[in-house]
């Protein structure tokens, strides 16, 4: 039992594989896009999701220029291997100048899946992912190469990531998923709807990540809040001048509704996109025990229908213009 009481579990598509509604999403623990306090809290953070009833971890070959996700992951889970649900991603790695290259060729998703085991000294992860299509190797060849990587054991599962409908259905004829991965917030829900009608017709499951978008639907960042200059996210439009101000307007109504029905931002947030049609698991990022901590609470709230209303009447009057 967890600290949280009984943590719901949600089936993913057909497989007995059954998880926690909130996954933790590792790309925080990379250090890449966000500055890290230090290695030791993030290991915490680990074994508070652990805790609190979350049994989904979340991560990928290009976590960290030198693997820094699958490394702590592998320091924090030890002998507690068995109580978790780990997927990983391949085809997405960091160029000698650190720049993102997407690469969804055999032989790299190959080489990606090898070194993602090493790296977490495991004989087989959960799921594996591709990361992302690559624009020149067609999607089926991509699927096939991830395929092999089940046929081998290195995964029980497959699933992908960053697909439309049509590449989604593409895949999954060549090789059939359990998951897949789009970005999904309150205000980019696009990819979802069309992903939707597939993954109903195909009883797969979907695992939106961006859930509380960068931390901007957490309710922790101020209107003053002054960035890091080091952190990536000032390349976003979103955190910047007119938008910025937007959408603190727009969370501050969520603020507000939070602070009627007794929760935080976030967990109000988290239980609306656990609400969503279609929607399995909610990935959060975190750094730090208390994020996965209050996170893990949105699991646990059930928002009743005119809540809903409610806050669909603060995105409609938002826009989905982000």
């Amino acid at each position: 039992m967890s600290s949280l009481g009984a943590v719901p579990r949600r089936q993913l598509g057909l497989s007995d594989l059954w998880v926690s509604p909130v996954a933790l999403g590792c790309w925080p623990l990379a250090g890449i896009t966000s500055i890290l306090d230090s290695e030791r809290e993030c290991i915490d953070t680990i074994h508070a999701a652990i805790d609190v009833g979350i049994n989904f971890f979340d991560t990928a070959y290009s976590y960290g220029y030198d693997g820094q996700s699958d490394r702590l992951l592998r320091e924090a889970l030890g002998g507690r291997r068995e109580q978790v649900i780990i997927a990983s991603k391949v085809g997405m790695h960091w160029s000698p100048k650190r720049e993102r290259v997407l690469d969804a060729s055999p032989a790299t998703l190959l080489a990606h899946a090898e070194q993602v085991l090493r790296r977490l000294q495991v004989d087989t992860v959960d799921i594996m992912y591709l990361h992302a299509p690559d624009g020149t190797t067609p999607i089926e060849v991509s699927a096939a190469a991830i395929a092999q990587i089940v046929e081998k054991g290195w995964a029980r599962y497959a699933a992908v990531s960053n697909v439309d409908a049509d590449q989604a259905a593409r895949f999954h004829a060549v090789c059939p998923v359990i998951a897949v991965q789009p970005y999904f917030n309150m205000l980019q829900q696009e990819s979802v709807a069309n992903l939707r009608d597939f993954c109903r017709r195909q009883s797969i499951s979907i695992a939106g990540y961006w859930v509380l978008m960068k931390g901007l639907l957490a309710g922790h960042l101020q209107r003053d809040h002054q960035f890091h200059p080091a952190d990536s996210r000032l390349k976003y439009e979103i955190f910047r001048g007119e938008a910025w101000q937007r959408n603190q307007d727009f969370v501050d109504n969520l603020r507000q509704l939070a602070t009627r029905i007794g929760c935080t931002v976030s967990q109000l947030v988290i239980a609306w996109t656990l609400a969503q049609p279609d929607i399995t698991v909610a990935l959060c990022g975190a750094k730090h025990p208390s994020q996965i901590r209050d996170n893990a609470g949105g699991m646990l709230i059930q928002l009743d229908g005119p809540t809903l209303a409610e806050i669909d009447g603060y995105i409609a009057r938002r826009g989905s213009s982000v």
